[in-house]
This record gives C-alpha cells, sequence and structure tokens, in this order.
C-alpha cells in the first residue's frame, strides 16, 4: 500500500504537536541549569527498573566508529604483539622481500623459508630483534624492518554496574571509557572511580579512574585493554563521598578513594574563583565515623594557579578522609554592588554600573543621555530591590495565610493598603534633580535599584461600572465627575460613593476626597456595590419589580 505524500506529512505534523505537548508538560527546556552541582562528562546513568535502547544503541554507533581508531602513534618499545596482530617484514638482502604476517593463535609469527618465532608478551621492538637474528641466519643482511600494520580484536569480559555485562570485543588501542560505552555505559549505581581490571599474570589488580581522566585529562585513570582482561565495575559508594562548597568553579559531591588530598577535591571542582578566600579553607571531619565533628582550617595561599595546572607544590596539603565536608569561603564584599537598571523614556535606556558609595540619580540619568520629550517626569520612581529583602513585612505575610472573614476591620485595613503599597518605593521628586543641593541628590545608588521613567498620559482612564468604559482625552478644567458623564455615566449597581482615583504611581484615594482634582495618567475606577451595602428602598424596588411581572405574566394566562 502507497501512502500519499499529504497523508505522511500530516502524521509527521502530529507527531510533532505530541512532543510538543509532552515537552510542555514536563518541563523540558534547552537553556542551561543554573544549578552549580558539578556535571561530569560521562553517559546518561540509568534510573532502578528503566533501560535507555536509545542511548544504548547511540554508544554501539560511537563504539563503532571509533573501533580501531588510535589516538597517537604505536611505541614499538610498549606494544605487545599478540594472536591476530597483522605484521609486515621487510628484508633488504640481494633481492629484498616484503611478507604480510599474522601472528597465529599460538602467539607465533610464522616467516616463510625463515622459520617460527615465539612473540608471546614481547613488544614489537623486541620481535624486531628477534627477526633480525633469525633472518641473519639465513641471508647476509642487517636490513630488516618490521613494522605494525594491523590492530587485532580481542574479547574483555565486562561484569558489575553496566547495562549489558558480558563479552566485548576490543583492540588494544581501546581504553577503558569505550569498553564501556559498548557495554551499555553505568548503571545508576555504578562507580567511577572504583573500576578494577583483573589481567592474567597479574596479581593486583589494576584500578582506573574516570573522575581523573574525565576532569584532570590523566589517561593513567583510563588505561588500554589486553585480551582476557576481567573489568568489574564496583557499586557507588554511597557513604563515602566527599563535599566541596563555595567559591569554587564547579562545586558537588565526589567519591572517595584511598589517597585523595585536598588539592585533589579543589582539582576536581576545576579550580577555586577568583573571589576565594585562601588562608584558610574550613574541612568539616567525623570523629571516629561517629556523628561528633572537628573543624580542620588549612591555609592555601598560592594554590590558585597550581590547581589549574596540577604542577607546583601544594603547601599544607593535607589527605582527605570519606564523608570530610569542604567550605571554601568568599572574600567580603567580592565586586559587590555593580550596576542599577534604568527603563523608560530615557535616551538610552539599560543597565548602568555604579560605585554603591558615591553615584546618584542625576548622575545615571545624565550617562543615560538624559530624558526624553515624552518623559513624564513627575511620575519616574525609583525602586529600591534590596529593602524587599531586607525588611520584611512579616504582619503582611502572616495575613496573607488568612482568609479575609476572619479579619477584624484593623488587619482589614493593613492589608488592604500594604497591597496597594509599591514596597521598596524611595520618595524622590525627580523634578527637582537638577538642584544639586536637593534631597534627591543626596541619596546613593545601591545594587539592583531601577529606576523606571513611564510616557507622557494625555488621557484619563475610566473603568468600573459605567456605561462607557475607556480612556478620555485629559482636560484640566474637568472634575471626576465630568470624566464619568463622558464615559456614559453611572451604569446599574455603581457604587458612586466609593469611586477611587488611582495616581500612577499607584496611589490610591476616594475620588470625594482628592485634593488635587483629575492629572493626565489617573485611572477612575467606579466598583460594584457590594452585597452587604443593599438597602431596604433597594429590596422594596426589586420586590415590586417581582410582583409587577407575576401580574403581568397572571393576566395574560388568565383564560378568556
Amino acid at each position: 500500500m502507497i501512502v500519499p505524500h499529504f497523508a505522511v506529512q500530516r502524521q509527521m505534523k502530529k507527531v510533532a504537536i505530541f512532543v510538543s505537548i509532552l515537552c510542555t508538560l514536563f518541563g523540558f527546556t534547552t537553556a542551561h541549569s543554573q544549578n552549580p552541582s558539578l556535571k561530569l562528562p560521562k553517559p546518561p546513568i540509568a534510573k532502578p527498573g528503566e533501560y535507555d535502547t536509545i542511548g544504548v544503541k547511540m554508544s554501539s554507533e560511537v563504539a563503532k566508529e571509533a573501533a580501531g581508531i588510535i589516538e597517537q602513534p604505536i611505541n614499538p618499545e610498549e606494544y605487545i604483539l599478540g594472536p591476530q596482530d597483522g605484521v609486515t617484514l621487510f628484508i633488504g638482502a640481494l633481492e629484498p622481500k616484503l611478507y604480510d604476517l599474522t601472528v597465529s593463535p599460538e602467539a607465533r609469527l610464522i616467516i616463510p623459508g625463515i622459520g617460527v618465532i615465539n612473540v608471546k608478551g614481547k613488544t614489537l621492538a623486541e620481535t624486531e630483534k628477534l627477526v633480525a637474528v633469525k633472518v641473519a641466519s639465513v641471508y647476509k643482511t642487517q636490513a630488516v624492518s618490521l613494522s605494525l600494520k594491523r590492530l587485532r580484536q580481542f574479547k574483555v569480559m565486562v561484569i558489575g554496574s553496566v547495562r549489558s555485562p558480558g563479552y566485548i570485543p576490543a583492540s588494544p588501542a581501546d581504553r577503558l571509557s569505550e569498553i564501556i560505552e559498548r557495554a551499555g555505559r553505568l548503571l545508576f549505581n555504578g562507580s567511577q572511580r572504583r573500576i578494577t581490571i583483573q589481567r592474567e599474570g597479574v596479581t593486583k589488580p589494576i584500578v582506573a579512574d574516570l573522575v581523573r581522566f574525565y576532569l584532570l585529562g590523566e589517561k593513567a585513570g583510563n588505561p588500554t585493554l589486553q585480551g582476557g582482561d576481567v573489568v568489574n565495575v564496583a557499586p557507588y559508594p554511597e557513604r563515602e563521598i566527599v563535599e566541596v562548597y563555595g567559591e569554587v568553579a564547579a562545586p558537588g559531591a565526589f567519591e572517595f578513594v584511598e589517597g585523595d588530598m585536598l588539592s585533589t577535591m579543589l582539582r576536581f571542582t576545576q579550580g577555586v574563583l577568583p573571589s576565594a578566600f585562601m588562608d584558610s579553607i574550613e574541612i568539616i571531619r567525623f570523629k571516629n565515623n561517629g556523628s561528633a565533628t572537628e573543624r580542620i582550617s588549612v591555609d592555601a595561599t598560592g594554590w590558585q594557579q597550581n590547581l589549574l595546572t596540577g604542577h607546583g607544590q601544594f603547601r599544607n596539603d593535607i589527605p582527605i578522609h570519606a564523608g570530610d565536608r569542604i567550605f571554601v569561603r568568599g572574600l567580603p564584599d567580592w565586586h559587590s554592588g555593580a550596576t542599577v537598571a534604568i527603563k523608560g523614556e530615557v535616551r538610552f535606556p539599560g543597565r548602568y554600573g555604579i560605585n554603591p558609595d558615591g553615584t546618584t540619580i542625576s548622575e545615571v540619568i545624565e550617562r543615560a543621555g538624559g530624558f526624553t520629550n515624552e518623559a513624564a517626569i513627575e511620575h519616574a520612581v525609583l525602586i529600591r530591590r534590596s529593602d524587599l529583602k531586607d525588611e520584611p513585612d512579616y504582619e503582611y505575610i502572616r495575613l496573607l495565610g488568612q482568609p479575609i472573614a476572619s479579619m477584624s476591620e484593623r488587619e482589614k485595613a493593613y492589608f488592604r493598603e500594604a497591597q496597594r503599597q509599591i514596597r521598596g518605593k524611595i520618595a524622590i521628586d525627580f523634578t527637582k534633580l537638577d538642584d544639586k543641593n536637593s534631597a534627591a541628590n543626596k541619596i546613593f545608588l545601591k545594587q539592583d535599584d531601577s529606576v523606571h521613567v513611564p510616557p507622557k498620559n494625555i488621557f484619563v482612564n475610566i473603568a468600573g461600572r459605567v456605561n462607557v468604559p475607556g480612556k478620555v482625552l485629559y482636560k484640566p478644567s474637568l472634575t471626576y465627575k465630568d470624566y464619568i458623564k463622558l464615559a456614559g455615566g453611572y451604569a446599574y449597581k455603581a457604587d458612586e460613593g466609593e469611586t477611587i482615583i488611582v495616581k500612577p504611581q499607584g496611589e490610591q484615594l476616594l475620588a470625594s476626597d482628592s485634593p488635587n482634582g483629575i492629572e493626565a495618567g489617573d485611572n477612575i475606577i467606579v466598583p460594584e456595590v457590594r452585597e452587604s451595602k443593599v438597602t431596604f428602598l433597594d429590596v422594596l424596588t426589586v420586590i415590586a419589580q417581582v410582583i409587577t411581572i407575576v401580574g403581568v405574566v397572571y393576566t395574560l394566562s388568565r383564560p378568556r
């Protein structure tokens, strides 16, 4: 059956919409996490009971692409020949000869017309010397060259906390991390620093440390493998970790292994920040594996550069114990208080650097190019966000958690006024900034201050219970009642006595009590009559209307 092209497009579009909905529901995002915890460049770890088929497939593809690729030239003094290695032998006799040879499964090199050489455990350089001696017994020449042509393939066993344990194909150029990729990557409980490699003929297992490889680039932590190796990925030691906090590039928790030093852990965090206070790095250590702790202070002055390079001496370096918590404090007032924001009707709005001890509003306004011709300078405001943190309104916070019905009249009044208040607003008359002696120029700006300069408004906005709500052109001679008439007058159930005026800066007051009348940009709001304010006369009116309607219906329904 052939599916029409437009039908395929329709199905693909449905799939795309479905994926988009899933991303929205589960909060997937491409933005970088603000979590400062260290993220190692390792494969994603599966949760208990999960099996990441896509991850395993990707690992397999990467492993196939990297198979047989060497990272640097082979060192003949180190490379050990083994079964299935391919070599090229050149003999420069009277009649030069060239042989393409393969090491046999018994680790022997068979040279036609010359003989057999046992190469088990021999390096490429050692084998070349043995071949030269063997060739000299047949040909009178010293021109013998042996080079590696093809890397052998062998099997290693991977067990422990990996997704697909078992026999894995490998080559002498493959490192441990690549073999773990082919085994399906680490499980959720797989260790990265306690991976052991048991090798034939070696009594003590080789311990690999992938964290040192991933974070410090130490290749010794990610060794190459040999045929018959058994790789065992131990479980993650939940109770044997070291945590690093404070002024480091990537704080987090790290596995502990015997021999770790304070400098080791700081290098794992990619070094300390310039703001770090190195005179007294604090270590909290458990005493005798109990709950009691002791405090250790280390003077690490001069470590910064060495932590980045890994070279040099770390004076006062000490061993770390499992469970230690390391705190790198920051220098007081390090680059504190740097910028303020200016928005609205200035020529160059944006953020500006300040000196917390001496920058005034007029100086920043001048740097921002001054006010535009459309600026409503009298309505400009300065908001100090730091006051919101330093001076919390505990009473307002308490009332937020209470139902309105349970509040006393005094609490209701306080709650209402607190909601109307613009928190953090500094009382400044921006129209007097030109006067260097004014109070406005005696206030210094602080970090995260923001100045908003609104545009001029030539309208008055009427909202609420009026017949034609909307904006009306401002005229200085009109009262609030005149504006309500221009908006069609009061509508049904309008609470005329509770009409309020909201100023552009947020101030609210009863229209009947407004001392300055109506100004451009004001909002006139006519609320609806509350049920509690319905009078006895209103009730009688409604009852009379109901009786009238009932009478009309009764009259119309009578038989004639």
